[in-house]
């Protein structure tokens, strides 16, 4: 009987490889596609992220506001330098 290999039976050529790495390094994806090459990946809120999410939350519960927003995080990375690293909060109505 043939083993079958997962990554092979599961994730698209083009990210194979970086994906494998990433899961042997701990990090958990959850999707991608090598059409688009995007990875998307489990993040546990931490550091600046959770000091922020708590900040909002206050604010909307001290308001009476409902609580809904996203929150994106955006790092760019050019030729091995960071070009941007952002936060963007969308708020929801």
């Amino acid at each position: 009987m043939e083993k079958i290999n997962w990554y092979e039976e599961n994730i698209e050529a083009p990210l194979r490889d970086i994906i494998k790495y990433l899961r042997n390094n701990g990090i958990n994806t959850e999707c991608s596609c090598g059409h688009e090459m995007y990875i998307q990946c489990q993040y546990i809120p931490d550091g600046n992220i959770s000091e922020l999410h708590k900040i909002l939350y206050n604010y909307f519960s001290k308001n009476k506001l409902n609580i809904n927003y996203d929150l994106n995080i955006i790092v760019k990375v050019e030729n091995g330098y960071t070009t941007l690293s952002s936060i963007d909060i969308r708020l929801k109505k």
